[in-house]
């Protein structure tokens, strides 16, 4: 509230500088228009090269995503929110360490709650892909006490499932799955952590909530996959390893290219 006041008030006196600005000459007027005109492009730069980075993360070209956010950080000012998908563009492109140094960065000199939330969720990310899984998991707990939303319990839920304890990870995602039981990676979390405690038939029903949403990644249908082998339908998971091997795997995941392909040959042998 107080920068939207801040905001405003700052607005206004523009405003009041530039009818002062044309009645004294309209040629002051109009170089004072583009003074300012210039000074706010060169202040919103940063915000120019983030839409660019996010344009090119959202065609897969993550090279080209970091670059454009690498410029965006480099400006000054960046705003903290692009401070925070540069960190994401590292750690996309394997650079988790560097990423992590970004985060800590925001984390000291930023006093917005909302900002510090989403920081410290994705320092958990930056730690889990350094394998430092134990302070993944405390910092996203430490956020999920105080700020709860689908995204927190998606990728907590995730966190869990791998590095925790089966029954105490299927309580918190089928806690998720009430919260929003329409979410893709909720729903995932939920089908995978019964494959893996070897409840087939509830996973199936899970997975098939899931297939309804034409998941983008690899991973469900190589579960799904699998859970239907168990299950002796194996007509129904050759089928679905066929489409775990178009699509491409989460930057997260601890599935690999060479597990699915060796899958489908031998599901296909088996059909």
């Amino acid at each position: 509230m107080k920068l939207l006041i801040k905001l405003a008030l700052t607005c206004a006196a523009l405003v009041l500088i530039m009818i002062i600005a044309f009645r004294l000459h309209t040629l002051l007027g109009w170089g004072l228009f583009i003074v300012l005109i210039g000074v706010m492009g060169y202040i919103s730069r940063s915000s120019y090269y983030a839409i660019r980075g996010s344009t090119a993360f959202a065609a897969d070209q993550f090279e080209l995503a970091l670059a454009w956010y690498q410029k965006a950080y480099a400006s000054k000012p960046c705003p903290e929110k692009h401070q925070i998908g540069y960190a994401y563009m590292l750690m996309r492109t394997g650079e988790s360490e560097q990423a992590e140094a970004v985060l800590q960065k925001v984390l000291s000199r930023t006093a917005n709650h909302e900002i510090r939330m989403q920081a410290r969720c994705n320092l958990a990310t930056a730690y889990w892909l350094q394998g430092k899984r134990d302070e993944g998991v405390k910092e996203l707990e430490g956020v999920f006490e105080h700020y709860k939303n689908t995204l927190i319990y998606g990728n907590l839920g995730y966190f869990k499932l791998m590095h925790g304890d089966l029954n105490e990870s299927l309580e918190f995602n089928l806690a998720a799955y009430a919260f929003n039981s329409d979410d893709k990676t909720i729903l995932d979390n939920c089908a995978l952590n019964y494959y893996m405690l070897g409840k087939m038939t509830e996973a199936e029903e899970m997975f098939e909530k899931l297939m309804s949403k034409s998941p983008k990644r690899a991973e469900p249908y190589y579960y799904y996959a699998l859970t239907l082998k168990k299950l002796g339908k194996k007509e129904e998971a050759a089928e679905q390893i066929k489409q775990a091997l178009t699509k491409e795997l989460s930057f997260l995941t601890t599935v690999t290219r060479i597990e699915i392909d060796e899958a489908a040959k031998e599901m296909n042998t088996e059909k």
